[in-house]
């Protein structure tokens, strides 16, 4: 899943998905689109829950900051690692 927001030139995009381990990856990367710098941070979550939760607190968080999510059509399957 890939979530896109957009403030000006700002963006922040978190992309959630799960690894050939089972673990569930958030990647959140942020920048300026016209000053072409930018920064990533990985985090791992062995729960689904785990990432979701950490997903909507980032959400409030853009949201208070001013930024408006953009469309994404990307969507990751389910994969079971059971």
């Amino acid at each position: 899943m890939i979530i896109r927001w957009r403030k000006h030139q700002d963006y922040f995009i978190v992309r959630l998905y799960q690894d050939l381990m089972g673990d569930w990856v958030l990647t959140e990367s942020w920048g300026n689109s016209v000053r072409d710098s930018g920064a990533f941070n990985h985090t791992v979550f062995h729960c689904y829950h785990e990432a979701r939760n950490r997903l909507r607190e980032i959400s409030k968080q853009q949201k208070s900051l001013g930024f408006k999510k953009t469309v994404s059509k990307e969507h990751q399957i389910e994969l079971d690692f059971g």
